[in-house]
């Protein structure tokens, strides 16, 4: 008969786990270690499966080129089960700057014929072999896009195995990517420039950091108008490269580097360059930009990558003058004395420049009382136009010469002569003109050199000497000296050399020889004036720096009236002009006696004789000491003070300076004719 199993024992074989666990059996019956097998095998399915779950290996690149070329990578799925597998990759490429919607990130796979296709979430049919890896080849791309703000930003890569239905993720990776830029820096950036000077050195580098490929990248400088950009060669000789205006009201010049517009991953590009500004360029800041200019293709702008600016002040100038001023000029009608500005150009380019020129003095109270002229390349002289103007310090005659241009590195002389031209209200003043001279550039808006010189005006001189104080009538000639001088550097060829006297009165003058030449006297024109003017020689010309001395005997006739005269010494200017000048002292005067100074009748002795002064010039040299009286003809003698012709001053209202002065000179008749051919200026 069988044996019957308790039912007690299949309930604790059926709780066995449980029983175990809670430490009610603490020592199983043999018939329930044959159950045991049964229980563990239910675990071998699950460990399997986790054993043929399928890895994924990416190999993502470190950086990729934003608006470079592609960055190619790959991605390893390995299939470890016994079985053939067909999977999903999934790869996705985001940032915070720029999501994959805006098409700013783009992935693809390459197919099985070779080609690129985008990634739009997976990489269809990948199947693997079991116990084989399948690797897929991927690039990626960045784009140049508005929403990238910044030069360095990070792309996330996630890849995932998925299953062959797609629901479930096997395996997965995540990966960051460095996108960025290239990158444009400036070495040794100068901070200022001399204008027309030499040129200031600096290094532009342009860098790929990236692991892409950039085939779009202009090297590109921008500067002034007024700048010349060269480029060092690897044989250190100097390519000076042309500029292309910029399509802006300040028409900056474009600079291309280089025709090659690739950058190789890693690359980096240095130039070293120099910057010049020619003599046009304004002083003040100016600014160059350096690029790397990003071409975006058709239909966009391009993206410019670099520093904001350099900023470069322009000063100074390369253009220095000089002015070779006259020493002096004659006032009252010398000719014109001539002299030169000179203009040296220290900087590597021809320059154009304006030469302002200011002669200014505080009596010269009319237009046309000072005159300048410059000389054309045809040696003919052509006046300068002036503008005359009234300022605080005086009055101010001012003119340029435009467009004048002096070569690189060389110098430019301007021929000018400086007068002042006749005019009876100031001809016998002296002073001084300031020439105030300043290089200006070629828009007459900046100075670029400035000088200011003074030059002496100079009046002639007249002075008698040994002049007679008395005289008897019909008496024995006087004899004296009239010295006429020019101390200016201007010579004259207009003045007469004149004694004014009562018409009851003879005149000689010595001659070279010694003899004695009769001068006849021409009546004033002055009614009731019984003057007469005696010209003592038909020769006009006055030297520059020189002293003409006349020696001259002076008597009175039988009839000529007891009681004082005047004697005048002029050099006249511009005589039979319309308004010539009278330059000299305010005359002698002559006491006409009955009896002469030794106190006997008229006699016939020696005549008196004073100081000679050697001359040069016409007329006679002779030098003698000393004075002689004699009894019979006049008695003792002086010397007129120099003078410059006061009588040919006047005043603001055109009339002379003192009207008493002027009252009792035309009560004796000293000065009739300078009156008769007075010229009335406002």
């Amino acid at each position: 008969m069988r044996a019957r199993r308790s039912r007690s024992a299949v309930v604790t074989a059926a709780t066995l786990g449980v029983l175990l666990a809670t430490g009610a059996v603490v020592a199983a019956p043999a018939a329930y270690a044959a159950d045991a097998p049964a229980a563990t095998a239910s675990a071998e399915p699950t460990a399997q499966a986790a054993a043929d779950k399928p890895s994924l290996q990416v190999n993502a690149p470190e950086t990729v080129g934003r608006g470079g070329e592609p960055v190619e990578f790959t991605e390893a799925v390995t299939n470890p089960g016994s079985t053939d597998a067909t999977f999903k990759l999934r790869v996705k490429a985001t940032t915070d700057a720029s999501p994959l919607a805006y098409q700013v990130i783009k992935v693809e796979y390459r197919d099985t014929d070779g080609t690129w296709k985008p990634v739009t979430d997976t990489v269809p049919g990948l199947d693997v072999a079991a116990g084989t890896t399948r690797t897929v080849q991927l690039r990626l791309t960045t784009g140049l896009h508005a929403y990238w703000s910044d030069r360095v930003s990070t792309v996330t890569l996630s890849s995932a195995v998925l299953d062959a239905t797609g629901g479930t993720v096997l395996a997965e990776s995540t990966k960051a990517v460095s996108a960025r830029y290239v990158t444009m820096t400036v070495g040794n950036a100068p901070t200022t420039a001399l204008v027309g000077g030499a040129p200031v050195e600096f290094d532009v580098t342009i860098a790929n950091p990236t692991a892409s490929r950039f085939t779009n990248v202009s090297k590109v400088v921008t500067a002034s108008k007024y700048s010349t950009l060269q480029m060092q060669k690897t044989d250190g000789s100097w390519q000076t490269l042309t500029g292309t205006s910029l399509p802006h009201a300040d028409g900056d010049l474009r600079y291309l580097l280089a025709d090659d517009r690739n950058l190789a991953p890693g690359e980096t590009f240095t130039r070293h360059l120099r910057l010049a500004y020619n003599g046009d360029a304004p002083i003040g800041s100016t600014t160059v930009h350096t690029w790397a200019e990003l071409d975006m293709g058709s239909g966009y702008s391009p993206t410019y990558v670099g520093p904001q600016y350099i900023a470069i002040n322009l000063v100074g100038s390369p253009l220095g003058l000089s002015v070779q001023e006259p020493s002096s000029i004659g006032n009252g009608g010398g000719k014109p004395v001539e002299f030169t500005e000179t203009v040296t150009n220290a900087s590597s380019s021809d320059t154009q420049f304006n030469l302002k020129l200011d002669a200014s003095n505080p009596a010269a109270r009319s237009d046309g009382r000072l005159a300048l002229e410059s000389r054309a390349a045809d040696g003919t002289w052509n006046p300068v136009g002036l503008t005359f103007t009234q300022q605080p310090d005086g009055f101010h005659f001012i003119g340029s010469l435009t467009g004048v241009t002096v070569p690189a590195n060389g110098t430019k002389t301007v021929q000018l002569r400086l007068s002042a031209p006749l005019n009876n209200d100031w001809a016998g003043l002296n002073g001084t003109v300031k020439l105030a001279s300043t290089v200006l550039d070629k828009a007459g808006q900046s100075t670029l050199a400035s000088s200011t010189k003074d030059i002496a005006l100079k009046a002639l001189t007249v002075q008698a000497k040994g002049a007679p104080t008395n005289a008897v009538p019909g008496g024995i000639p006087a004899e004296f000296d009239v010295n006429f001088t020019n101390p200016s550097a201007s010579a004259y060829d207009n003045v007469s050399q004149v004694v004014q006297a009562d018409r009851r009165t003879t005149l000689q003058v010595q001659k070279a020889d010694g003899s004695w030449e009769n001068i006849t006297g021409v009546p004033t024109s002055q009614p009731g004036a019984d003057q007469v003017l005696y010209h003592l020689s038909a020769d006009k010309n006055l030297p520059a720096g020189s002293t003409v001395t006349r020696h001259v005997r002076l008597a009175f006739t039988d009839d000529a009236p007891i009681g004082r005269t005047y004697v005048n010494t002029w050099a006249v200017l511009g005589e039979g002009s319309d308004y010539p000048a009278f330059v000299g002292p305010q005359g002698f005067p002559v006491d006409v006696t009955s009896t002469p100074a030794g106190g006997s009748d008229k006699g016939t002795g020696t005549a008196v004789k004073a100081g000679l002064t050697t001359t040069t010039g016409g007329g006679s040299s002779t030098t003698s000491t000393g004075t002689t009286a004699d009894s019979t003809g006049t008695g003792t003698t002086t010397d007129t003070q120099l003078a410059g012709g006061s009588l040919a001053h006047t005043g603001s209202d055109g009339m002379l300076a003192s009207a008493a002065a002027a009252a009792g000179l035309l009560a004796s008749g000293i000065g009739a004719l300078f009156f008769a051919r007075r010229r009335r200026n406002a």
